[in-house]
């Protein structure tokens, strides 16, 4: 009989230790799903936050500038307990947004918001942005059940980043840093009724020389430095100075890539060729007098692109992708290419890599119709096209731009990320 009882203790021991296991991880399981939907709550107050501090900025699109028009830049700041309202700033906008989704700096809560205009952004590489904001929300709970098993506290967190892109309308946009971003020489024309953006810093960003004269309508001539010009050049309106940084409003679009490979074309004078979508490894030359037909689609250019004088390229819903080498459109040469009308190329109808330092020489003139983005955010671009009396809807993306002749650009190609609703946008 001892031997029994024994037995049922030792049994009934064993029984209550695996429940005692089993209602932990049952606790366990239970605390979990609670941690996620806690997370989640997080992250939906963390990205409320920022786009709302983000959409409070940009109200000041033409300028960036820390504690000036409401814009503010601090390191990660707790929003506190007590937060003006209405707020004095667009980092507190963001704080209030916060505290109307749950979360505030008590009951184990912490928000933290940090703001520059440094670029890229934080944990963004690659990136270039005029401001950014990040937001990050962080919450301990109490353990409940799995509290048995130790496991007493379970912080939980979420963080987003957003920036305000430029202002949809802007379509030549110079991105060096430094030097003459923006150039014409000359007895010179262009009219543009979209904006203007030269990143450049220096007191001669945008350099006229001669008989140059651009002119804007409806929008502006953003510079972060400064302009030069002699008395016989025009700009008109009067360029806004001393900016921040606009940022390359295409970085977030991916290197196109095909699936199939074909070796180069080379056309010379008075052949006719139609070609399909694809990789071409070799250069694609379209000798004087002939004319080179593309169906629509993406065409990945290994060595680039040359077009001569009287040659003729048309091509419909079509991106180039300049993956080496340089695009040159000679003098004369009869272009006429449009892009894509969606996907994600939509809007973009000459991309060279973001590696690729070659000048992109696209000088047909009056004969040249480009109705689409041409981007080449590392080359130089020297540039002439678009009669007045056609339509012709492009975006010029480059490091510098050089007008050698007369231009008119009537409005910004629009794209999946520039040219349409622009403004705030999450970017992690």
């Amino acid at each position: 009989m001892p031997e029994a009882r024994a037995e049922r203790g030792s049994t009934l021991l064993m029984f209550t230790l695996a429940l005692i296991v089993m209602m932990g991880v049952l606790g366990l399981v239970v605390d979990i799903g609670w941690a996620y939907y806690r997370r989640q709550a997080a992250q939906a107050a963390a990205d409320a936050a920022v786009l709302a501090a983000a959409t409070a900025a940009s109200h000041s699109l033409a300028s960036f500038t820390c504690g000036l028009n409401g814009i503010a830049c601090q390191d990660p700041t707790s929003c506190g307990t007590s937060i003006p309202n209405p707020p004095n700033n667009n980092l507190q906008v963001g704080c209030l947004y916060a505290q109307s989704n749950g979360f505030s700096a008590s009951n184990g809560q912490t928000v933290l918001i940090s703001a520059n205009t440094t670029s890229p952004a934080p944990g963004v590489p690659g990136v270039q942005v005029p401001y950014w904001i990040t937001v990050s929300v962080n919450e301990t709970n109490q353990q409940t059940f799995s509290s048995v098993l130790g496991n007493t506290l379970l912080t939980v967190g979420a963080h987003a980043t957003a920036t305000v892109f430029p202002a949809p309308g802007d379509c030549i946009y110079a991105l060096a840093g430094s030097g003459v971003g923006l150039s014409a020489n000359g007895n010179i024309n262009i009219s543009s009724a979209c904006g203007v953006y030269v990143d450049s810093s220096a007191s001669n960003a945008i350099n006229l020389v001669g008989n140059a004269t651009i002119g804007v309508t409806g929008a502006d001539i953003d510079i972060v430095g400064n302009w030069s010009a002699n008395s016989n050049t025009q700009l008109s309106p009067a360029p806004v100075t001393g900016l921040s940084v606009s940022g390359d409003p295409l970085a977030g679009v991916p290197a196109p890539s095909t699936s199939c490979s074909n070796a180069g074309i080379s056309l010379k004078s008075k052949d006719t060729q139609t070609i399909d979508p694809c990789e071409y490894s070799g250069t694609v030359n379209v000798g004087g007098q002939a004319s080179l037909t593309l169906h629509p689609g993406i065409y990945v250019l290994d060595n680039g692109f040359s077009v001569g004088g009287g040659a003729s390229l048309s091509g419909a819903g079509v991106t180039l992708y300049i993956k080496g080498g340089s695009a040159s459109i000679a003098g004369g040469g009869v272009v006429n290419l449009s892009s894509p009308l969606s996907g994600t190329y939509q809007g973009i109808a000459i991309f060279q890599s973001r590696t690729d330092t070659n000048t992109m020489t696209l000088v047909g003139g009056t004969t040249q119709f480009i109705n689409g983005a041409v981007y080449g955010p590392v080359a130089p671009l020297s540039y002439t096209g678009g009669a007045s009396g056609q339509s012709l809807s492009t975006l010029l993306i480059a490091n510098t731009v050089t007008f050698v002749g007369n231009s008119n650009i009537t409005a910004a190609s629009k794209t999946g990320y520039a040219g349409g609703a622009g403004g705030p946008t999450l970017i992690q």
